[in-house]
């Protein structure tokens, strides 16, 4: 089970850090999980779908986090991502808590109409749990600006109120720099982890599984870096090229055919070969739970970026520190996607709007600023450790 995967890791923090018992009973379990099913007749057919929303925290306000549409989504999944999120935001010292939600079906099996209907009932179903005030969803795997706002205006007849979702589009009270936003921060997260090390990012090579909005938008950034892409894969498969894949093409074609299927088949490789890969950066930036124990003994990287969520279950982290690969970790990595979102739902509120050169600065310095603290914590402890010794 995924949540207890996020216990564990808490239970393992606890070891070095003394919290309040208290506070610590609070965060053990979800404060509330709700379960829905929305009704679809498709070709005559009746089909039943379920839904979900876990409400992890709001110590620091309202819930916040993602709605994914994957056929892998239940309330296991979506407690350990909800309990993930309540962490990021605290770490990020946003006042918002932690939440997250979903809809079991593989969205490529429904139409735009069938897809729009499942939404709108989903928000009807949850429509006394959810509003700016209570719980701001956002985008997440298999969801898009245009599902935000569909969502929004769904749930702004009963709410009244603007800002229910973020991640909406521009011309719905979206924030500049919302669809990067993810990736863009997990890039500087590197940079950061690069520069206390003194190591230079140009020429270094990278592998990066998923290549949906955040794997797209990290590789468009550290091509800019003129890093080298040299493995890629996703639900469809997985390619190499030693040389380096060309970003800018995968990009294009991926837009155009929705994965990496049939991009070059003479790369082909599997995804067991994928994780083998040496190179000095790996990015799992697709689903939870991708490398564990069967795959963490493969792994010959200086440092895994995880801009997925819970990519590394506890017992791979244990075989990669032992590898002393460095693990830069989720809830700091992939928060750039949460911190653009707050700054979307400030902009709809004062109704003052920001453009993306703003947004993006703002985000670089909020990324550098936590990764500092962070740092010196680390620092700290280990010299702790040390003296001990």
């Amino acid at each position: 089970m995924i949540y207890n995967t996020l216990k564990k890791q808490v239970a393992n923090a606890l070891n070095t850090f003394k919290i309040n018992n208290n506070l610590v009973k609070l965060l053990e379990n979800p404060k509330k999980t709700i379960s829905t099913t929305m009704i679809l007749d498709k070709n005559n057919k009746i089909n039943v779908i379920k839904g979900y929303r876990v409400q992890h925290n709001n110590i620091m306000g309202p819930y916040k986090g993602g709605i994914r549409f994957n056929q892998q989504v239940d309330l296991d999944e979506c407690s350990a991502l909800a309990g993930w999120m309540t962490y990021k935001n605290a770490l990020q010292n946003l006042p918002l808590g932690g939440g997250k939600g979903g809809i079991e079906i593989n969205p490529s099996e429904y139409s735009k109409d069938e897809i729009n209907l499942i939404s709108k009932q989903f928000v009807s179903n949850l429509k006394h749990n959810l509003g700016e005030d209570k719980d701001i969803p956002a985008p997440d795997v298999g969801t898009n600006p245009q599902i935000m706002d569909l969502m929004n205006n769904e749930l702004y007849k009963f709410t009244g109120k603007k800002c229910n979702f973020t991640g909406k589009s521009l011309d719905k009270g979206g924030s500049e720099g919302r669809n990067e936003a993810t990736g863009y921060g997990a890039v500087e997260i590197l940079k950061q982890w690069a520069d206390v090390n003194n190591i230079c990012l140009k020429n270094k090579s990278y592998s990066l599984q998923g290549f949906g909005n955040v794997g797209m938008y990290t590789a468009k950034y550290l091509d800019k870096l003129d890093m080298k892409l040299i493995a890629v894969g996703d639900h469809t498969g997985y390619i190499r090229n030693s040389n380096s894949i060309d970003v800018k093409s995968l990009t294009e074609y991926v837009n155009s055919n929705n994965s990496i299927k049939g991009f070059d088949d003479n790369l082909l490789i599997s995804q067991k070969d994928f994780f083998k890969t040496e190179c000095n950066v790996m990015i799992p930036a697709a689903l939870e739970m991708q490398i564990t124990k069967s795959n963490a003994n493969d792994i010959n990287v200086d440092v895994i970026l995880e801009a997925a969520n819970g990519p590394v279950d506890t017992d791979a982290d244990e075989i990669l520190d032992k590898k002393k690969i460095d693990v830069l970790p989720d809830i700091l990595t992939n928060s750039g996607g949460v911190v653009v979102s707050y700054y979307e739902y400030l902009q709809n509120k004062s109704e003052e709007y920001l453009s993306e050169e703003v947004i993006l600065n703002k985000l670089s310095k909020k990324m550098e600023d936590t990764f500092q603290q962070v740092n010196t914590l680390i620092l700290h402890i280990e010299l702790q450790v040390m003296a001990l010794h």
